[in-house]
């Protein structure tokens, strides 16, 4: 487990439900970009939290499974979209908190899965 303060699981999930809720109107209604980058900034240092703890999970596996697998496409997938970043209009950063709130959503899910000491609370 990683030394930082636990992510409270409360948040998070208002956090990327308050995101997908903003990002409902798209393609057709582009959201504020100050929300969009606000929620942004939040959404990207949990997920890199949550790709820290999954990473070391999956990495002690003997094992490959198909939930090592699934976890290894997410995290790839993770990286590269972290990697790229909202881009530099309105449209493409809403698109990226979107998929930041929908990975986020996912790599909960797998870190609830792998670990055997939750890395959020609540």
């Amino acid at each position: 487990m990683c030394d930082s303060r636990p992510l409270d699981f409360d948040l998070l999930r208002q956090t990327w439900t308050e995101a997908l809720a903003l990002t409902n109107g798209l393609p057709a209604t582009v959201p504020c970009r100050a929300e969009v980058d606000r929620l942004t900034g939040y959404l990207r240092g949990a997920v890199e939290v949550l790709v820290a703890e999954l990473e070391a999970a999956i990495e002690g596996q003997p094992e490959d499974t198909s939930d090592r697998e699934t976890a290894r496409w997410l995290l790839i997938r993770t990286r590269k979209a972290l990697d790229e970043g909202p881009g530099l209009n309105h449209r493409t950063a809403a698109v990226h908190v979107e998929d930041l709130a929908l990975t986020c959503r996912a790599l909960v899910t797998l870190c609830r899965q792998q670990l055997s000491e939750p890395v959020l609370s609540g």
